[in-house]
């Protein structure tokens, strides 16, 4: 007997097909939304004058950890199951994600 697992994402706004999950932080509280291609892109533009502005941290929490390996595999980066992550692995993810994008940075 085959059995087939899918996992739908769900925009946490309006409850259309999510295409992205976004983690973030906010003083130290951690985060992380499901956003459809219109809802990310305003999320993205909104923080944009913050981030331009802030001051880069090189500090991870332990609770980002699954995002980034899930980043990771999704680029086929290979990083452990568990343990502490690569600072070129996390740098690579801060730097996708600053660009607005799951994907690998340039």
């Amino acid at each position: 007997m085959a059995r087939q697992v899918q996992i739908a994402l769900i925009d946490d706004i309006d409850g259309s097909e999510a295409t992205e999950s976004i983690a973030f932080s906010v003083a130290g509280q951690h985060f992380e939304i499901d956003l459809n291609d219109e809802h990310a892109a305003q999320f993205h533009a909104a923080i944009e004058p913050y981030i331009e502005a802030a001051r880069s941290s090189k500090q991870t929490a332990a609770s980002e950890a699954p995002a980034i390996r899930a980043w990771a595999k999704e680029n086929n980066i290979k990083v452990n199951a568990r343990g502490r992550l690569n600072a070129e692995v996390v740098d690579a993810y801060n730097a996708a994600m600053r660009k607005g994008g799951r994907n690998r940075a340039k």
